[in-house]
């Protein structure tokens, strides 16, 4: 038993090929996301207030993560899993309509950023 070698089951391969693909996946979709959204930010901001942005930008996301860490410290037991399930698909929900008023109601700029759509 000492000196045998492990042989891995095809169960367990096709399980850890199941959970390994959609995560990769997911990074790649995350990874592009954040690609387009630096292409927008750079083509769509004025040299003149680039850093100002970048800089909010930056300022924005420390408080998010600051605020992620405060939850989790609060609500690191099991039974708070629901809490925080809900706490995030309000977010998404949220996000999502912050994201459709911004579609319906584009300003000039916009307008002109994203001439090729025949909507605007």
């Amino acid at each position: 038993m000492v000196g045998e070698s492990y042989r891995c089951p095809k169960k367990s391969v096709l399980f850890r090929s199941s959970v390994l693909i959609p995560h990769v996946l997911s990074r790649l979709g995350h990874m592009s996301y954040d690609v387009v959204g630096a292409q927008i930010l750079q083509t769509g901001i004025p040299a003149s207030k680039a850093n100002l942005i970048a800089t909010t930008e930056v300022s924005v996301a420390s408080l998010a993560e600051s605020v992620m860490l405060g939850v989790a410290i609060m609500a690191n037991d099991v039974l708070h899993f629901g809490f925080l399930a809900m706490l995030s698909l309000l977010s998404v929900v949220g996000a999502a309509w912050l994201f459709c008023r911004w579609l319906v109601n584009p300003t000039d700029v916009q307008r002109s950023l994203f001439s090729f759509d025949p909507q605007f």
